[in-house]
């Protein structure tokens, strides 16, 4: 299916498009969750991934004479600045999640499936071209458009790999709705909850913050309290 992305790929971006060719450049998050949605875009930073490592990434950019910053780059993340924002273009990867690790091994990869993997929902899985084509490998377009918060793999792994994801859950449904918070769900994210204590309290500020300003922020904490989550 295709879609018209004439806000999202607006020249800024285009330009790191074209700046990272031949590499296929797509973008992906919550500017393509606006465009599905028709939602406003004037806003809206926009996200790309590329199937280039981030070294390759670098090249490319200061060949065409953009500037960059590579703060994330140990996550394969450049910040690239471009007419008057930043946008952050991001190498696919495959994460491994080893025991006693708070982070994960990364390995960069050119197949969008595995990068779509490692993500932690099924609707921030969905990957825009310039022409308006989409890989959405799990359903992201049909959740998002259902208002379903879903897991990518088996949620109680995924909450075990990451505590955050938990907090990151109660988030996306305060941005889209309770439909994904379901009572087969309830006692996964209940077992999660004590490992939300391991996390640093910058980390959890940052995702409460987000959450605080959502349209369903407040049904979403009676949600929280409902599996034992109490923050603040």
């Amino acid at each position: 299916m295709r879609h018209a992305p004439d806000l999202l790929f607006r020249p800024s971006v285009l330009a790191v498009v074209q700046a990272l060719l031949p590499a296929q450049t797509r973008a992906v998050g919550g500017a393509v969750r606006s465009v599905l949605l028709s939602e406003p875009m004037a806003h809206v930073e926009v996200d790309l991934a590329t199937d280039i490592p981030p070294d390759e990434m670098a090249v490319r950019l200061r060949r065409a004479g953009m500037r960059f910053d590579e703060a994330g780059a140990r996550w394969g993340s450049l910040a690239v600045a471009s007419g008057d924002e930043v946008i952050d273009v991001t190498s696919l990867r495959e994460d491994s999640y080893l025991p006693g690790s708070r982070y994960p091994a990364v390995r960069w990869v050119n197949d969008w499936a595995l990068d779509a993997a490692r993500r932690d929902f099924t609707i921030g899985a969905i990957y825009m071209s310039p022409d308006g084509a989409l890989f959405d490998p799990y359903g992201g377009e049909a959740d998002l458009k259902a208002r379903v918060v879903r897991f990518i793999g088996d949620p109680a792994q995924r909450l075990r790999e990451d505590p955050l994801r938990l907090l990151r859950f109660f988030r996306f449904c305060g941005q889209y709705g309770l439909a994904g918070f379901t009572d087969e769900l309830k006692p996964v994210l209940a077992q999660a909850v004590p490992a939300v204590a391991s996390l640093s309290r910058v980390r959890v500020a940052k995702e409460l913050e987000k959450l605080s300003h959502t349209p369903h922020a407040v049904s979403v904490g009676r949600a929280m309290e409902e599996v034992g989550l109490k923050v603040g």
